[in-house]
């Protein structure tokens, strides 16, 4: 759905894209998911602005408490003046508890502490391309030191349509490697609105209400998307995003859902952007009960 998913997400993937969004599914359930993302020609020469990035995601989700597991890997080309150019690594692992509260009929916040433990590494490319440089990068090894954060969220649930609303490290953790070498786990707020005109049938908005500083550039994305399920064992979304800042790239994605059996669900996407934009997939698997 683009990345259309603050007031969409109601299983236990919500404690990533709006905590609060669990109150809007079943009573429990769990997720486990894969993705990976890249830009650029891995096989051409290592060049700035070159990156891969992957996650895994774990989560178990009941009313009112989540649980999750996430790791964040990304690696990155860079100029660098004493060697020309770099890959810098920052990963980072997220081990979280989600707590939900109703405030009145309809409407719910939901926070999410989490210990986050982050590595930052870098040093000089010479390999001869540039999927060599990312791979190389991925596997250094750099420091490593842990923190708490917060997360903070809200649903607002109508039936027909929700609003939601998260924000994102609200400490805005720093994690520094190397002399020189910090990278801050920048805060993000982001609102979405979702559209339930009949059973099955989703189109969903969201908007990024801060800029990011990412390796390509400053970020602020819009994202739009629909999902409907043709039956009951098939569902199949659609979507694009697309940047408010910078070079403006627009990326697009469509998706499918299988169901395995009732309640339990095989999830698959793909994405993809012009020319040497992002590419990516991902997998998951839902079960609720």
């Amino acid at each position: 759905m683009g990345g259309a998913f603050v007031a969409v997400a109601d299983d236990p993937s919500a404690v990533f894209w709006n905590p609060a969004g669990l109150a809007s599914g079943q009573p429990a359930g769990a997720t486990i998911e894969w993705v990976r993302f890249r830009n650029g020609d891995r096989n051409g020469t290592p060049a700035v602005g070159r990156w891969q990035r992957s996650a895994k995601f774990v989560s178990l989700g009941t009313w009112p408490i989540g649980l999750s597991h996430a790791s964040f890997d990304e690696t990155v080309l860079e100029a660098d003046a004493a060697s020309g150019l770099i890959a810098r690594r920052f990963s980072t692992r997220h081990y979280g508890a989600t707590l939900l509260q109703t405030l009145t009929e309809g409407l719910v916040v939901g926070t999410t502490l989490k210990y986050v433990r982050g590595t930052v590494a870098a040093g000089p490319v010479t390999e001869a391309s540039s999927g060599e440089a990312l791979g190389a990068g991925a596997a250094r090894d750099g420091v490593t030191h842990g923190v708490f954060d917060l997360d903070a969220s809200a649903m607002f649930d109508a039936r027909v349509f929700r609003i939601g609303w998260t924000l994102r490290n609200l400490r805005s953790p720093t994690f520094e490697g190397s002399p020189g070498t910090a990278i801050e786990l920048e805060r993000r707020s982001r609102i979405g609105l979702a559209l339930l005109p009949a059973d099955g049938l989703i189109f969903a908005v969201d908007l990024d209400l801060d800029t990011a500083d990412l390796p390509g550039g400053p970020s602020r994305m819009v994202a739009v998307g629909a999902e409907h399920t043709l039956w009951s064992r098939l569902a199949v979304r659609g979507g694009a995003r697309w940047n408010l800042e910078g070079a403006r790239t627009v990326v697009g994605s469509l998706g499918a859902s299988f169901a395995l059996r009732p309640g339990a669900w095989l999830d698959g996407h793909v994405t993809h952007g012009r020319a040497q934009g992002e590419r990516g997939f991902g997998l998951a698997l839902r079960a609720g009960w």
